[in-house]
């Protein structure tokens, strides 16, 4: 039913075992060897843990003293507390409430006191300041725990609140107060659970058509609406919730975590076609089980493999693996589960196969084959058809900035888009001046060739800290040998490049200024958000992975 959407360089497996005998020869030999291969290790990660610390410190001052803050919408109102969450404009964009990223700002500064041991020089008066900024952002998510139009409280609190229950320093009455806050999101998420379809519902909103249209010589943007919006929508990031489920003492919850995991594990992913044994699974990003149709919202194309899709699909498996290992003895009265562990070996292959050499993925694995362009416009009925690429115009990204290679204005085809959307479109001109509807098709963004004479095509390090968090968690309870040294070799290959050319203090541009960590990392392309800028959640995983790193080493 799929369409083949390019063929991708293989790295063989041969090579790849090649490869983790040569790094293993690395690590065997003496440390003064002359002109050895750089490794990352135990003393790096310190070194990245301080570098975080402070970094961070910086930040609060920032906000503290109300500095380079941009503010979303709301976040002006006397009782509103905003969170920082990325670099725009050269400023720290300050997130309104109740969005999915709040609760990586006051996890990563839990994260920083619960590894207090481990980071040099870490003062009782710097932690005292962290702890206090902690629990103030803390008490802001609150409210969320109640937040049932969401699926996202994996995200907002167990990354929050769940990462300060692992601080010793903590309270008994916080404490109990913050466990009591996590079992209420836990029921609360549990009401999306579906039972005829076995899974966690992920959004209740509809998607629509944004236009950007002339009104009186300004650009106007409007959303539009679509013919068959999807109605039962499971994105893979969903994939980490299953933690914060698995962790309840309530069965219920455990059975909601693993039916959702086998849902997944059997719809969510597809194979190129070179891929003709099925031993590379990629993840879309989105599937609709009500009309069992695969997409993307993000990602090149509706059938594509946008890069930190595929983390969040490892990182969720790996977190289902360990659950079921830490309770094996409860397993067998849930339901019959496929073979995980092997899935997340394939899934490891698969991540790879698609870096074909590199360490730190493009946005997008596909945005850099030669026929990124077609796989952006596809169409096909045998999807979910619209995907929010066909409509990112040049005038909403950076003249710096190329989504993908051949990148151009698409035409949709006019039946994906309602009637009433067809007739409000053909009263109006386009922001390039033209009709929206030629003949059969609708062009959002023209019909000329854009002008760009960009070549950048984005990276994601928070993919990249997210691939390397998720190996180190895998190799820290995995029983099988050849799987554990895979992803730590591939996880400390990630963590050296973060490491030495991906750091803010590389050029201390803005980002470093402003406290921040990782460079270059991409939260939406195609919706033209946080593209090539620091991120906190980037932050979040880096950091978690330094720790992991540690706890690793700790194992030996």
């Amino acid at each position: 039913m799929k369409k083949a959407v390019g063929l991708l360089l293989c790295i063989g497996l041969l090579g790849c075992e090649q490869q983790n005998n040569d790094v293993s020869e690395v690590q065997a030999a003496p440390k003064k060897v002359a002109n050895s291969i750089p490794q990352f290790n135990e003393a790096t990660a310190k070194q990245n843990l301080v570098f975080i610390k402070d970094q961070y410190l910086k930040m609060i001052d920032h906000v503290d003293n109300n500095e380079h803050l941009h503010f979303a919408n709301g976040c002006t109102e006397s009782d509103m507390v905003c969170f920082p969450r990325a670099e725009e404009h050269g400023e720290i964009f300050m997130e309104k409430a109740k969005k999915w990223t709040n609760g990586f700002y006051p996890g990563l500064l839990w994260k920083l006191l619960s590894a207090n041991q481990q980071i040099d020089g870490f003062t009782p008066a710097e932690q005292e300041k962290i702890f206090n900024k902690a629990k103030h952002y803390q008490m802001a998510l609150m409210p969320e725990t109640l937040r049932g139009s969401t699926h996202d409280l994996g995200f907002i609190l167990y990354d929050s609140f769940g990462e300060a229950l692992n601080y010793d320093g903590l309270s008994a009455a916080d404490r109990a107060l913050y466990q009591q806050a996590l079992a209420t999101g836990r029921d609360t998420l549990a009401t999306r659970f579906s039972t005829d379809h076995g899974l966690i519902e992920s959004w209740d909103w509809v998607p629509s058509l944004p236009v950007h249209y002339l009104e009186n010589g300004k650009v106007i943007r409007e959303e539009k609406a679509l013919a068959e919006p999807f109605t039962f929508p499971v994105i893979v990031d969903n994939m980490m919730n299953l933690e914060y489920m698995l962790s309840s003492q309530k069965p219920a919850h455990h059975v909601i975590a693993l039916s959702h995991a086998k849902q997944t594990y059997l719809n969510h992913y597809f194979y190129t076609a070179d891929d003709v044994n099925k031993e590379f699974p990629i993840a879309y990003h989105l599937y609709d089980y009500d009309t069992k149709l695969p997409g993307n919202w993000q990602g090149v194309g509706n059938i594509s493999a946008w890069a930190r899709g595929q983390g969040w699909s490892l990182y969720g498996f790996v977190t289902v693996v360990e659950a079921l290992k830490l309770n094996s003895s409860d397993n067998s009265s849930y339901m019959s589960l496929p073979d995980f562990e092997q899935h997340i070996d394939k899934s490891i292959n698969s991540i790879v196969k698609l870096l074909d050499g590199e360490v730190i993925p493009y946005w997008d694995y596909f945005a850099t084959l030669p026929n990124a362009a077609e796989i952006a416009a596809d169409q096909d009925p045998a999807t979910v058809r619209y995907s929010r690429i066909l409509d990112l115009c040049d005038i909403e990204i950076s003249d710096q900035i190329l989504p993908y290679v051949g990148y151009a204005p698409i035409k949709i085809a006019k039946d994906i888009l309602a009637e009433e959307t067809l007739a409000e479109l053909a009263t109006m001109t386009s922001a390039y001046n033209e009709p929206f509807i030629q003949g059969d098709y609708v062009f959002p963004c023209g019909s000329a060739p854009y002008k760009t004479k960009a070549t950048h095509i984005p990276r994601d390090t928070s993919a990249a800290a997210l691939y390397a968090s998720a190996l180190y968690r895998l190799a820290e309870f995995t029983e099988a040998g050849p799987l554990r040294d895979k992803a730590v070799t591939l996880a400390d290959k990630i963590m050296l490049e973060l490491t030495e050319n991906y750091l803010t203090s590389k050029n201390k541009a803005k980002d470093y200024q402003l406290g921040f960590v990782l460079a270059e990392a991409t939260g939406n392309l195609p919706n033209a958000s946080e593209i090539n800028t620091s991120i906190v959640y980037a932050d979040f995983y880096f950091l978690e992975a330094n720790m992991r790193k540690l706890a690793l080493a700790k194992k030996k």
